[in-house]
């Protein structure tokens, strides 16, 4: 009896594993991150454009695809205000602001007779604007830069924040955060090799933070934690993980709005998802290849007996399948699945009462 329940356990892991879609393709993604950068950047954060005081907004505007030359002028005026008066400075603000230069193609080493790249590799490792969120936009912004050094630096001062197996401590004493760890994985994701050890401990206690309804602050599960962990995980390229955080992810979405719904501010929520959204869209499925429409044979009966019949053309090779997409491809593919386990744990079930003797 026992042989018995464990075929039937198995046709049932295999009738779910056939029937369960995971993660999406990049043109699902690519519509939630426009109508989250919609609903969070253009109603609310970049509404009156962007400056280099909210240029964490302005680079979620510019990875979602705007492209307004408008905003990109006036930044880029903010930026010259900003360096005349001393303020543009810091490990964030000097990260996020090269970063930005980059998608706009401006050279951050001749900016209005500044070499702002060597003004940033120059910055002290602890100048960071009284937040360890800082490391992570000075990491990617000195790997882009080749500061292979710096950026080293800036993530071994990043783990002045961390202890094995407790975790981050970004806020003296308040303790750790699906959040705070997603923010440390990023931050050291760029040089992964150097850090193995350390991204392992901080992934380890991400999962302590996982639930069926996403993952959890402060004991409630939200869009803004599963965003960060759903960035870190699509940061490694750990497609599997990263899949999965987005399903929980879109538990937040809101097909009226465009946006995600948050624990008391859904504006706020729906940026935190644009975030993390536009981590997995390089991770996302490949969108199916369309298939070439069949040409209709428009041959009468009549022409088809008088005159001699065209060459029959090879039938055209079916394009191939993703190994990584989804196993739910079809009803039919998942019916065919289906009752070949069936009669596979229904052969199971009488060898085992064979050799049970019943």
């Amino acid at each position: 009896m026992k042989r018995i329940l464990a075929a039937l356990l198995t046709v049932t892991l295999v009738i779910s594993a056939s029937v369960t879609a995971f993660g999406a393709t990049k043109s699902d993604v690519k519509e939630k991150i426009q109508t989250a950068a919609a609903y969070a950047l253009d109603e609310c954060y970049g509404k009156d454009g962007y400056t280099v005081e909210n240029s964490k907004y302005y680079l979620m505007y510019i990875k979602a695809g705007g492209s307004s030359d408008e905003y990109a002028s006036g930044y880029l005026e903010t930026v010259k205000a900003a360096l005349g008066d001393g303020s543009l400075a810091g490990i964030g603000t000097l990260g996020r602001t090269l970063k930005i230069m980059s998608f706009l193609g401006v050279d951050p080493r001749d900016f209005e007779g500044v070499d702002l790249a060597t003004a940033f590799e120059a910055t002290d490792v602890t100048e960071n604007e009284y937040t360890p969120y800082s490391y992570l936009d000075g990491v990617e912004a000195a790997k882009a830069l080749g500061l292979d050094d710096y950026g080293k630096k800036l993530c071994d001062q990043m783990l002045t924040y961390y202890k094995m197996g407790e975790g981050t401590d970004f806020w003296g004493g308040y303790g750790t955060s699906p959040d705070d760890l997603s923010v440390f994985v990023l931050t050291l994701a760029p040089y992964a090799d150097d850090y193995k050890e350390y991204i392992a401990d901080a992934l380890a206690l991400i999962e302590g933070y996982n639930s069926d309804a996403g993952y959890t602050s402060y004991g409630e599960a939200n869009a803004d934690s599963t965003a960060y962990v759903l960035a870190a995980y699509s940061a490694l390229s750990d497609k599997a993980a990263a899949d999965a955080a987005y399903d929980k992810l879109m538990l937040f979405y809101d097909d009226e709005t465009g946006g995600f719904t948050g624990s008391w501010d859904d504006y706020y929520a729906t940026a935190d998802a644009l975030f993390g959204l536009e981590y997995y869209a390089e991770t996302a499925d490949a969108d199916e290849p369309e298939q070439p429409e069949t040409k209709p044979d428009t041959e009468t009966p009549t022409q088809q007996t008088t005159q001699k019949p065209a060459e029959e053309k090879p039938a055209a090779k079916p394009a191939d399948k993703d190994e990584n997409k989804s196993p739910d491809t079809g009803a039919s593919g998942g019916a065919a699945l289906i009752a070949a386990a069936a009669l596979t744990a229904l052969a199971l079930c009488a060898t085992a009462r064979k050799k049970d003797g019943e």
